[in-house]
């Protein structure tokens, strides 16, 4: 297949072809925005393209889709105004902003007003394919969960299979284990925050218990027990002859965790060129061992942080990245 936006990195992409989704895309780049319909064409997707905000809002208005990819600066109509539009005609609709001058304050700005996500220009085919084949997993997640879930289960079992209860009877816990549930339905990335032994982990396993990925892997990470360089090994995995000791390839926590869930407690401990290359991931799903020149794995993972401290005061303090909490 040929790439009309970058040259692939040679990473291994499978498109999730089970699923094709109702596409629009709203680009003023006649070339940007042609090679995107071709390539989600080719992978058994609908899709209706404009390169006019005017019309892309009259179509979201319209027209029922699961996935609109939205340039966010478009010459009549900006791609804002089509994004709230989007989300207010239709409860659950997915939309990707797309920029080529992207910045802290405008992606922040767009995943506060509904966002799902954010792709930076330019990118490649298979960029695009690996960010909605997770677009996919993540319409085709709620649904179904929501159709199997009972509202009322406050139940989760262990990793023996045996169930669990959460017991407490105060109304902020029952509150919080409800929300935990919601949230389970989905493949949103959670932050859970709360004192030191106010049972931070025990939630994580229930939304992964109750979430699509129960079948797969819950991967704990402890920010704040490994060094930066050790925990970045972990993390992302290295090539042999990386560093000294390396004599082997080795697969990092994330690669283990794909199709599962990766719980990172105390995230505000990450260093930030650490959370930096953790938000890569996040936007793309790619994952770089150290020591590799190319790509090395393709994962979907969902990730669930935990901090003790006040995010938004750790957002402040500089512990913690503004776009990382956002995401």
């Amino acid at each position: 297949m040929t790439d009309p936006f970058l040259p692939d990195s040679g990473a291994a992409v499978i498109p999730d072809k089970g699923t094709g989704l109702r596409i629009l895309v709203v680009d003023d780049d006649r070339t940007l925005r042609e090679g995107c319909v071709s390539v989600l064409q080719m992978d058994g997707h609908s899709v209706v393209s404009t390169g006019r905000g005017d019309e892309a809002l009259d179509f979201v208005r319209r027209r029922r889709f699961d996935l609109v990819l939205v340039d966010l600066f478009l010459n009549n109509v900006s791609g804002m105004e089509v994004l709230k539009a989007a989300v207010e005609a239709h409860k659950g609709i997915i939309v990707v902003v797309m920029t080529g001058n992207p910045s802290v304050q405008s992606s922040i700005e767009a995943l506060r007003a509904g966002a799902w996500d954010y792709l930076p220009k330019p990118f490649s085919a298979s960029h695009l394919q690996v960010l909605v084949g997770r677009a996919a997993h993540a319409a085709a997640a709620t649904r179904e969960t929501r159709e199997s879930i009972k509202p009322s289960a406050l139940m989760t079992q262990n990793g023996a299979g045996e169930s669990m209860e959460l017991l407490g009877i105060s109304p902020t816990f029952r509150k919080a284990v409800e929300l935990a549930q919601k949230v389970a339905a989905t493949d949103a990335s959670v932050m859970i925050s709360g004192e030191s032994g106010t049972g931070k982990e025990m939630i994580a396993q229930f939304i992964h218990k109750h979430s699509r990925r129960t079948q797969r892997k819950l991967v704990p990470v402890n920010c704040a027990a490994l060094p930066d360089n050790l925990l970045e090994s972990e993390m992302f995995g290295y090539r042999k002859g990386a560093f000294t000791g390396a004599d082997r390839d080795k697969a990092g926590l994330l690669e283990v965790a794909n199709g599962g869930t990766l719980f990172l407690d105390e995230l505000t401990e990450m260093t930030m060129p650490l959370q930096a290359k953790l938000l890569r991931v996040l936007q793309d799903g790619v994952v770089r061992r150290l020591g590799s020149e190319t790509q090395d794995a393709v994962v979907d993972v969902r990730f669930i942080s935990a901090t003790n401290r006040d995010p938004q005061e750790s957002v402040q303090q500089g512990l913690l990245r503004e776009d990382l909490f956002y995401r």
